[in-house]
Order: C-alpha cells, then sequence, then structure tokens
C-alpha cells in the first residue's frame, strides 16, 4: 500500500522520536533521521522500524563536502532537531569560513553542532527550520549565544526567523518551558506560533494505579533529601527535594531524574513518596501509550528527561503547515511505503532504505 505524505522531514538529534510522532501524526514522513545515543537508536527503531544513522558529524564534518551531504541527506520540507546547545566561543572571532565551500558560516558556530544544522539547511535548501532547546539558551553568555544563531539565521542562511518560549502545562501534566525556533527559507511567509494556555493540568491525571514498591524511595534517600534541602533552603540555592503536590502539573523531568528523583516524588499515604514510572513520564511529555520504551529504568528517565514534549511540537507544526500552504491537503511529489515491523502496529519506513 503506498501513500503520499503532505510534507517530507529529517529528525535530527533524534532521541527518542519526539519530532517523529508529532509530525507524523499531521501526514508527514521521515526520510532520514539521527541519533548518537545507541540505547536511544534502539528505542527509535522499536517505534518507528527506522534506525536512525549515528553522529551526524560522521556526514557534516568538516572534512566532509558537499556533494557527500546532499548524496546522504534527502530532500525534505522541514529540518526538524532538538539540537544540544553546546557553548559558542566568541574570542578571537571575526572572519568567516568557507571549510572549502562556495558559501561560508561564521567561524563562531564552528565546532558546535548547530553549525552542521546549517550547512545542511544551506546544501539541501530545507523549507523549513524547526529546532528546540532549554529556554535559558535566549540567556546564555549574557544573550550572545541565541543572537549568533538568530544572527546565523537570518544572515548566514537567510531565512526568516522566529521563536518563543512556551510552556506545555496546559497539554501535558508537566510544568515544562522550552525554547522554540522555527525559520523559513521564503521570507514572504507569514508565520505566528500557537497560543498555549489554559488551566494547568494536574499530576494526578497521569499517575499509575498500583506501582511497584521498587519505585518508593528508601528511609535512608528520603532522610538525605530532607537534610539537603533545609540546608540549601538557608542558603538560598541548590538541592531541593519535596513531594509534589498532585493538584499541580509536575516540575520540569530532565536527564538526571534517574538518579534520585528529587523533581517530581509522588506522595504516598502512610509511606515515602516514589519516583514516577517511566509509563508515567512518557505521559508528561504527550508520547502515546503504545510507545516502547526502554527496559532500563535509567535509560528511559534520561530519555524523556531529554525528550521533547510532542503536544507543543505538534501544535506549533500545525501553524507551520498553514504557513507552507500544507495543511489544505496538498502533497508533495514523494512517496512511502507501510510496513510491518516489530509489534502489530503498522510502521512508516522510507522506501528504499
Amino acid at each position: 500500500m503506498r501513500i503520499s505524505p503532505k510534507f517530507r522531514f529529517i529528525d535530527l538529534f533524534a532521541g527518542i522520536g519526539g519530532f517523529h510522532i508529532a509530525l507524523e501524526k499531521l501526514g508527514g514522513s521521515c526520510e532520514f533521521a539521527s541519533e548518537i545515543d545507541d540505547r536511544a537508536r534502539t528505542v527509535y527503531y522499536e517505534n518507528f522500524g527506522m534506525m536512525p544513522f549515528g553522529d551526524i558529524r560522521q556526514i557534516t564534518g568538516p572534512d566532509k563536502n558537499d556533494k557527500m551531504i546532499d548524496l546522504m541527506i534527502p530532500d525534505h520540507n522541514i529540518l526538524a532537531g532538538g539540537f544540544p546547545c553546546q557553548p559558542f566561543s566568541l574570542a578571537g572571532v571575526s572572519a568567516r569560513n568557507s571549510l572549502g565551500r562556495d558559501h561560508g558560516l561564521m567561524d563562531k558556530t564552528k565546532g558546535t553542532l548547530f553549525f552542521d544544522i546549517c550547512r545542511i539547511a544551506i546544501i539541501k535548501k530545507s523549507d523549513v527550520l524547526f529546532l528546540e532547546n532549554v529556554k535559558n539558551l535566549k540567556s546564555h553568555d549574557g544573550g550572545r549565544t541565541f543572537e549568533i544563531i538568530k544572527s546565523t539565521i537570518e544572515n548566514e542562511l537567510g531565512y526568516k526567523f522566529y521563536s518563543t518560549v512556551l510552556n506545555s502545562e496546559s497539554l501535558t501534566a508537566q510544568r515544562r518551558k522550552r525554547l522554540f525556533i522555527v525559520a523559513f527559507k521564503d521570507k514572504s511567509r507569514s508565520f505566528s506560533f500557537p497560543e498555549i494556555d489554559g488551566d494547568a493540568l494536574p499530576l494526578k491525571s497521569i499517575l499509575e494505579k498500583n506501582v511497584d514498591e521498587s519505585f518508593t524511595i528508601s528511609d535512608r534517600a528520603w532522610a538525605g533529601h530532607k537534610r539537603r534541602t533545609a540546608s540549601n533552603k538557608l542558603k538560598g540555592n541548590g538541592f531541593s527535594a519535596f513531594e509534589a503536590d498532585l493538584e499541580k502539573p509536575s516540575n520540569t523531568i530532565v536527564a538526571r531524574y534517574y538518579k534520585d528523583g528529587k523533581e517530581c516524588l509522588v506522595p504516598q499515604h502512610g509511606k515515602n513518596p516514589r519516583m514516577l514510572t517511566p509509563r508515567e513520564c512518557a505521559r508528561l511529555q504527550g508520547f502515546p501509550e503504545d510507545y516502547i520504551l526502554h527496559k532500563s529504568k535509567s535509560a528511559a528517565y534520561k530519555q524523556f528527561g531529554n525528550a521533547v514534549t510532542v503536544p507543543v511540537v505538534e501544535r506549533i507544526a500545525e501553524n507551520i503547515l498553514v504557513s507552507l500552504g500544507l495543511s489544505n491537503g496538498r502533497q508533495p511529489d514523494t512517496q512511502t511505503t507501510l510496513v510491518k515491523h516489530g509489534s502489530d502496529k503498522i510502521k512508516k519506513y522510507k522506501t528504499g532504505s
């Protein structure tokens, strides 16, 4: 069975596929994915039937030419990715460096993974860049890091730039603020981010019943949490661990959650609080109930702490498609094949991969 997708996208720094879920739901076809972490790649494959490429720098590194990048990266409409924020050094940087290419990017982006996004966008002429990062990226290094990113996308790549910080708490039961960047190659395109507001969802709405006792923290761990919290509260900084308010959204789930669960400890009647289960973390990030989790709890916690919040990505993507004129069912010339993989789910896999 063949279907024609509305649009094509690539999934860079793909993690466990938050962008993939949202964009595929809206009619997109994932043409290429890249993720360096082997355990995340395994989960991605189990859920989508598509094994991501490993380190993107094996394709986009300084020793790789444009022709290789053009051959390795498929054509696409949307370049999506939750790119890592590596420090951007400003010291002694003023010249451009073309790395043997006809076009050049500012040296100040060289050595960061943002540079690799830029190379792909220029060579593949991506219609849209759809990027996510921590909200503190805007204030990193006194705002200079964000200005480099914005200037590079606008002036070096020639895209029209939009950015905002959105909170997920009215879409999922998690208070999670993230920076989103959307940029259009066609500067005539108009775009606005969705308004995500409404009542915050309560943590209790996503909790599992009959959770195994292994998620309850020990007397020693709980005593240590309380001791360090009290000490640091007096100092006005550092470690803090409290029982969560079930009537409010959880605090932001981060990659380190697997270590001690301090960001969100679920109260339990008559005993110590417990950590969230991996499935509850999946729900906080808006992943579907049939999403296959990594068998290792620590790996699953880390993966969801690093993931994008699916419903937020979906809402933004809906507005992107309106701007591209793709929300009315118009479909580009590309095809994908539906194949069965793993479980009884039907998986989409790029033809010829």
